[in-house]
């Protein structure tokens, strides 16, 4: 996987999240782009963009 798919995935599982279920707080949208933007600076370091993907849905199913 590269950053583009990453990015292209990444998008995609925030619109379908914040347009599908309906996010209704600006706060959590700016939460769950930071959420992937920082594991997909994680996924860069260990070279696995795949780890950083699966990371980034696991925390924002967490704080959601």
């Amino acid at each position: 996987m590269d950053l583009l798919l990453y990015s292209v995935l990444s998008f995609t599982y925030i619109l379908i999240v914040h347009f599908g279920i309906g996010l209704k707080k600006d706060l959590e949208l700016y939460l769950f782009t930071s959420f992937f933007v920082l594991c997909g600076v994680l996924g860069y370091f260990i070279h696995s963009y795949e780890t950083g993907l699966v990371v980034a849905i696991i925390l924002t199913l967490v704080f959601w």
